[in-house]
């Protein structure tokens, strides 16, 4: 095929029976949007006329060509003018599937919250977080800083990739040189956030976004549109989930974890949860942590943990959909614990706070979901959540006979075990 994009656009390349951009149109009329503006450059005259006879989709699309390539930054200032309330960026060489009503709810809500957010950028995990530029973020789900490829080797990260969807104000203006080539992954959104924080938002997201800069990758959006996959992606419709305890299931078992380099990941577990990657089911960690409570370490410490597991699940081609953990312990009155997480939570297993949280985040289907565990309140969090459950030999292997169960869970050998005969998909 060789290089894409010498003769036809990458936005024209034919993705069964359509071109690239057709999806992105469609897209963006399912969710209301009334005028689209493109912006080309090489071989933009393609773009155009293919747009004048697209008045099937039943926008107002307007095409301005780039007289210099000013980079994603430098051709988003040149049309300023036209943009003078918030908007929506997509690139042109992306395929999306996005419930884009949820990204700009979330846009709004922030907004509305602090008036100086300048934007809403669309992060994701994917299975190749090493060669992806990544993004850090606060509880708040604002961004702190931007880590450009290539990462250090001792380097621990969440594994959110920064994708091309951005919701901006027109405030972004004010940070872009006029007439500079500049790139927003490397020239604009690093220097906004060094400068003060809550200037970005980062919406995380598991949905498809995908580009196609190489063969290989055309390839894989056609086989995903071909099987389905592309679209069942949105979150506007419902995928069942895989939910995981960490602890004696992702990596082996240290009484109150709370060091860094305790952590180390039980064997065949990445091969597990690339496994579930693969099946359509979400791969969610929901997990008690009460040494925060107890002040073994801090909040931030367990963050710090979660960054290690991501990052070396990611350097096997595994990735987690979403990690949820509860900090508190109700019991109180124990030297150096940390008052502020000492409560009776509703977020504690074998309550079913973080499946609820989950569920709403990610429009789970409950009904086909399953929780794997080992122990006996996992088992229990399962039954309170009416879901299925599957235990592990690993861990607690279900010993701790901490709650009484209404039949004892088949267990197996640990989590390759369950993922790959599939037993959850049955």
């Amino acid at each position: 095929m060789g290089v894409l994009g010498t003769e036809t656009p990458k936005a024209l390349l034919p993705i069964v029976g359509k071109p690239l951009l057709a999806y992105q149109l469609a897209l963006l009329k399912t969710y209301g949007f009334k005028r689209v503006l493109i912006v080309t450059n090489h071989l933009g005259a393609q773009i155009e006329k293919f747009c004048g006879t697209s008045s099937q989709f039943g926008l107002s699309i307007h095409c301005l060509r780039e007289n210099k390539p000013l980079g994603t930054a430098g051709a988003l200032k040149s049309v300023e003018e036209y943009l003078l309330s918030d908007f929506l960026v997509l690139y042109g060489d992306e395929m999306i599937h996005m419930d884009l009503a949820r990204l700009l709810a979330f846009h709004r809500h922030n907004k509305t919250t602090l008036k100086r957010l300048l934007g809403t950028l669309a992060v994701h995990p994917n299975d190749h977080p090493a060669d992806s530029n990544l993004v850090e973020i606060d509880r708040d789900n604002f961004i702190t800083s931007f880590l450009t490829k290539p990462h250090p080797q001792d380097l621990w990260f969440h594994n959110l990739v920064s994708t091309p969807v951005y919701v901006f104000t027109p405030e972004i203006f004010n940070y872009i040189p006029e007439g500079v080539y500049a790139d927003f992954g490397r020239d604009i959104f690093p220097r906004i956030a060094c400068k003060q924080k809550n200037l970005l938002a980062a919406y995380t997201t598991p949905e498809y976004i995908k580009d196609i800069g190489t063969p290989e990758r055309l390839r894989e959006v056609r086989k995903d549109v071909r099987s389905g996959v592309f679209a069942r992606m949105s979150l506007k419709y419902k995928r069942p989930a895989v939910f995981l305890d960490r602890d004696g299931v992702i990596n082996e078992e240290v009484g109150n974890l709370n060091n860094i380099e305790d952590f180390t990941l039980l064997p065949r577990v990445a091969k597990a949860i690339k496994r579930i990657n693969e099946s359509g089911y979400y791969a969610v960690v929901i997990s008690n942590q009460p040494v925060v409570a107890k002040g073994f370490c801090t909040y931030d410490d367990v963050v710090r943990i979660h960054k290690k597991m991501e990052t070396l699940l990611g350097r096997e081609g595994a990735k987690l959909d979403a990690v949820y953990f509860c900090p508190h312990h109700p019991d109180k009155g124990f030297q150096g614990e940390n008052k502020e997480y000492k409560m009776v939570c509703r977020c504690r297993k074998p309550k079913t706070g973080m499946i609820e949280t989950a569920a709403r985040d990610l429009n789970i289907d409950m009904r086909r979901s399953v929780l794997i565990g080992d122990r006996t309140s996992d088992a229990k969090t399962a039954e309170n959540a009416g879901v299925r459950f599957f235990g592990v030999k690993t861990g607690s292997a279900l010993h701790d006979g901490v709650f009484t169960l209404r039949q004892r869970p088949r267990r197996y050998k640990d989590l390759f075990a369950i993922v790959n005969r599939r037993v959850f998909m049955l």
